[in-house]
């Protein structure tokens, strides 16, 4: 009775302590390695002279190493499941962290950014995902919401709280404290965290009598859906890869600059410092919201209506208007939110987890470059204009075609279950 017991209870529970690990997992990694990283811009401009386009190549490179090294990450998870590769992940991010802190060129800080690019391409949000969605059968969209919200989460909390240590001690101390953060995932993931419900003899949530199930030949949902092979075949699969590129593009080409566009504007660092946590405040609600949303509704229709309110929000920008940026800034946050999320939902509802590693990995090899490319053409149009109007008009009109390509795609989708 006692095993019987505590079977249960680990059958209940656990698979929500895997859905905060997921939180955890990308609160971490992602908001250490993101656009956060520009609340350093200023201090580092007036240490070291670099132009915008020399600083933007900084941080296109996490995004071009993960273009590189995705593909190849996704086999990893494949072959030998998610939980090592997070546990590598955090240590080569505490690693880069601390290394930050001691950097006197722009290459050294260039490998810096390769090693954040290495640590987001192994523990980042394709490893959080293809974990999270191994626990969970019924309720499976809101369950990534909630992952998946970690990515704004980290990159609200952390602006902050780099402003203010920025104060107290410095930017090279404020590094070397960050470093702290992958090292208490690191023991969070070694001490609690399993690949897959099987490791535990136990069933994914919402399983057909998952709760009653004690033992026995278990669902692995690590096996259900579409092979790589098969993937490849279905028009969805290239629509997404190409969206993801042009969505990405446009993404971090704005909010990777969106700290110097605001005080180019004449706002304060302390403005633009808000600027950047009011995105990524709304952009954690919206993960959450558009993500739950999708649990009863076209997830194909939601992703499209959020490009919408993307492709107006950027056009807000463009404009370069005072009055404007806060509210451009929460219309883009609440479109991103719902954006970067579907993408994920709907690759696992379209595909399946049998080869979710090698097809979250090529998506996101198209995101990566995307990513690549939208910060450093962004500041090196800067450096040729002198504004960022020219720029954000570009990725409004790049936006506008990745909507009219999301009307093909939600025509075109493809059921995990068909060969």
């Amino acid at each position: 009775m006692k095993h019987l017991l505590q079977h249960w209870w680990i059958q209940r529970y656990y698979p929500f302590l895997i859905c905060f690990a997921g939180l955890l997992i990308l609160v971490v990694i992602n908001g250490l390695t993101s656009t956060t990283i520009s609340v350093f811009d200023r201090v580092l401009l007036d240490e070291f002279q670099w132009t915008r386009s020399e600083l933007k190549l900084r941080d296109s490179i996490p995004n071009a190493t993960a273009f590189v090294l995705i593909f190849f990450s996704g086999l990893l998870i494949d072959k030998f499941r998610v939980r090592r590769l997070l546990l590598v992940g955090s240590l080569v991010l505490s690693v880069a962290l601390y290394s930050y802190s001691m950097i006197h060129t722009k290459f050294e800080a260039y490998f810096i950014h390769f090693l954040f690019g290495v640590a987001y391409t192994l523990s980042g949000s394709v490893s959080a995902i293809i974990l999270v969605s191994s626990w969970f059968h019924k309720h499976k969209g809101l369950a990534l919401g909630i992952t998946l919200a970690g990515t704004s989460l980290g990159s609200f909390v952390f602006p902050n709280l780099i402003h203010h240590w920025l104060e107290l001690w410095g930017w090279r101390s404020t590094f070397q404290h960050l470093a702290i953060f992958p090292l208490i995932l690191f023991a969070f993931i070694f001490l609690f965290i399993k690949s897959s419900p099987s490791e535990l003899n136990l069933k994914a949530f919402g399983s057909e009598d998952a709760s009653d199930s004690v033992g026995g030949n278990l669902s692995e949902p690590l096996t259900e859906g579409l092979s790589f092979e098969q993937a490849l075949q279905t028009p969805t699969f290239w629509l997404i890869c190409l969206c993801g590129f042009l969505t990405f593009y446009g993404l971090l080409g704005v909010v990777a600059n969106l700290f110097l566009h605001i005080t180019d504007l004449g706002f304060t660092a302390k403005d633009a410092t808000f600027a950047l946590t009011l995105y990524f405040g709304v952009a954690f609600g919206g993960k959450l919201l558009i993500t739950s949303v999708s649990d009863y509704f076209n997830t194909y229709r939601v992703f499209t209506l959020c490009c919408m309110l993307m492709t107006i929000s950027v056009l807000g920008f463009t404009t370069m208007e005072k009055d404007l940026v806060y509210w451009a800034t929460a219309g883009m946050a609440l479109s991103w939110g719902g954006i970067y999320s579907m993408y994920n939902v709907l690759t696992i509802r379209t595909f399946g987890l049998k080869s979710a590693g090698k097809i979250n990995g090529t998506i996101n090899m198209f995101e990566s470059a995307g990513a690549f490319c939208g910060p450093i053409f962004t500041g090196f149009i800067f450096d040729k204009t002198h504004s960022y109007q020219l720029a954000f008009l570009i990725i409004t009109c790049i936006m506008g075609f990745a909507t009219l390509l999301s009307f093909l795609f939600s025509a075109k989708k493809q059921s995990p279950s068909q060969a």
